[in-house]
């Protein structure tokens, strides 16, 4: 009976230890989408404390995002290499305004940069850009042809194709004909 019993008050602690973990967690979102970064970190703190890993591990991570912006820490990019891989890092994020100025600057800076031209049209395609993602890529397959096979067979460049009739018929032209 005992037994019994302390494994009942085992699960009621574990359900409200998660409990708890789940209302931290979401009150740190909320917080963090008012761009109340000191206080969300404070919660993300707390959930990455709890008992769901996976909930832990996601907590973490917004913890330092909230480190980084009460730190005042901003990215310090001078050279075209520096604002494509910060902008490939806030494609990969989703952060589509941010991802698309970092990337037009890396074209600026080198402005016959193909590999910028091909991810700056994937992030224009997302970001539902349809005429400035043909054009980029247009140029990224003027500037090294093999860009047309890279396009057809990147899953995200599939999806936009189906999406926007104009990038599909560039990547379906073949590479003897124009643009």
């Amino acid at each position: 009976m005992k037994a019994a019993s302390a494994l009942e008050m085992a699960a009621t602690q574990a359900r409200a230890a998660l409990q708890r973990q789940m209302q931290q967690w979401e009150g740190a979102v909320q917080l963090f989408s008012q761009k109340k970064f000191g206080a969300a970190r404070a919660g993300f703190d707390e959930a990455a404390r709890g008992p769901a890993a996976h909930i832990a591990d996601k907590a973490r991570s917004y913890s330092q995002i909230c480190a980084r912006k009460t730190n005042g820490q901003d990215v310090n990019l001078h050279t075209a290499d520096d604002h494509f891989n910060y902008g490939v890092e806030r494609l990969n994020a989703r952060d589509m305004d941010a991802a698309r100025f970092h990337l037009s600057r890396a074209l600026d800076l080198q402005p016959t940069g193909e590999h910028i031209l091909f991810t700056l049209a994937l992030c224009c395609g997302l970001a539902g850009d349809a005429p400035a993602a043909c054009e980029n890529l247009k140029r990224a397959i003027a500037l090294e042809p093999k860009n047309r096979i890279l396009a057809r067979q990147d899953p995200e460049f599939l999806a936009l194709s189906q999406q926007f009739p104009d990038l599909r018929a560039l990547l379906n032209q073949d590479n003897t004909g124009g643009f």
